[in-house]
């Protein structure tokens, strides 16, 4: 078995630095895929609401860099009208972009607390609209009600729409869940449709997430579980340092290549 050749830079390693110098940091390290932070409003890198300028201009920096955008990673939320028609303008961005993916949590912005019955009440028309544009909703584990993989696969179930799948995390299921990402990944395998490779320093609720290689997530099991798993999609390289906030630019810059240094080496093992 063989696992994607996509191993994207998640944009959310340049938090507060700007997209040209996270394109910049993928490209130097190597990657050839991102998966770029968006949201409402301003957004985060890039913006739902970006007329059609905005979005050529984002099309030269990627050209430039030489880099695809294999996903959108956006935290705008499932539980009102309102994230709904974001998440649809979102889907439609994906698609215009030529990603496959749109990440998004259930909770949204500023919050961990899920109602799932809030969330049910939208969620059908919007797996609608990403049949229509044939791009897929993946939920992230990143909540009270989708901690870990067992409850989020959950969810997921009672979704039951080809479109809507699961991202998993493999910090977040630590840092909400209390399960490491081990026999609680593969409970999640089948609906999978993206993973965040993430490391994790600590238990629950403790904030550091260092590059991959680095922390204590063992990614040589990660790895054999999603091959034995068959599971074939997106790998998104996520860093989000520790309590201290983000470093200068040019250890983000180091953390990006050192992750994909030690992850190319341990795909090798799955070519």
């Amino acid at each position: 078995m063989t696992l994607s050749n996509i191993l994207a830079l998640g944009t959310v390693a340049y938090h507060p630095y700007r997209l040209d110098d996270a394109l910049e940091g993928a490209s130097s390290a190597g990657y050839t895929y991102v998966e770029v932070a968006t949201g409402v409003g301003q957004g985060h890198h890039l913006s739902i609401s970006m007329d059609d300028a905005a979005i050529d201009a984002v099309r030269r920096k990627l050209d430039r860099h030489g880099l695809s955008v294999s996903g959108l990673n956006g935290n705008i939320g499932l539980m009102t009208e309102q994230r709904a028609a974001d998440t649809k303008n979102a889907l439609s961005l994906a698609k215009t972009l030529g990603a496959g993916i749109v990440t998004n949590t259930i909770a949204g912005p500023g919050s961990h607390e899920e109602d799932l019955d809030l969330f049910m009440a939208q969620i059908g028309g919007i797996a609608e609209h990403a049949e229509q544009v044939g791009v897929t909703l993946a939920i992230e584990v990143h909540g009270d009600q989708t901690g870990n993989g067992q409850l989020i696969s959950k969810v997921i179930q009672r979704v039951d729409h080809p479109r809507v799948k699961i991202n998993y995390d493999t910090a977040n299921c630590v840092f909400y869940g209390d399960a490491w990402p081990y026999e609680d990944l593969q409970v999640a395998v089948p609906d999978l449709a993206q993973i965040h490779l993430k490391d994790k320093i600590g238990g629950k609720g403790v904030w550091n997430f260092p590059a991959p290689g680095s922390g204590e997530v063992d990614f040589k099991r990660v790895l054999d579980i999603l091959d034995e798993g068959g599971f074939r999609g997106p790998m998104s390289v996520e860093i989000e340092f520790d309590e201290k906030g983000w470093p200068a630019l040019e250890v983000v810059h180091e953390a990006a290549a050192s992750a994909r240094r030690h992850l190319l080496e341990l795909l090798e093992l799955h070519s």
